[in-house]
């Protein structure tokens, strides 16, 4: 069986194809993009902190800095709910940690902090 032009043509692109992907898939920085910063906030006082996870493991809840007592839990801006809010899944541990501050409402997670705060830096 003799082939046409048409089907080498066909062949030939297939296989460049499959070579730029190959080539594209094995360039890229294949690695999970993982975050540099953790955003905690303070269940006892409701103020934001800022902590580097680039060469340090985070064990939550976060002792703060000042006091030592392990009362920052990890805290996320929500775009679509326009505010501050403790995560879901820390709520739990927040009922251990009392008292708790009344800026943030243990029903929701949010606190009551100014959308542009900026956060502590802990070093």
């Amino acid at each position: 069986m003799k082939s046409k032009p048409v089907q080498i043509a066909i062949i030939v692109i297939g296989l460049l194809v499959g070579a730029a992907g190959i080539m594209l898939a094995i360039s890229k920085n294949s690695g999970p993009d993982i975050a540099d910063k953790m955003y905690l906030v303070d269940v006892k006082t409701g103020e934001l902190y800022a902590v580097s996870t680039t060469k340090r493991s985070v064990i939550l809840p976060y002792r703060h800095p000042e006091t030592n007592e392990p009362t920052l839990l990890p805290a996320d801006y929500d775009k679509e709910r326009a505010g501050w809010f403790v995560k879901s899944r820390y709520l739990g541990a927040a009922n251990e940690l009392k008292p708790i501050s009344d800026k943030i409402d243990m029903q929701s997670g949010r606190v009551a902090i100014a959308d542009d705060a900026k956060p502590t830096v802990i070093k």
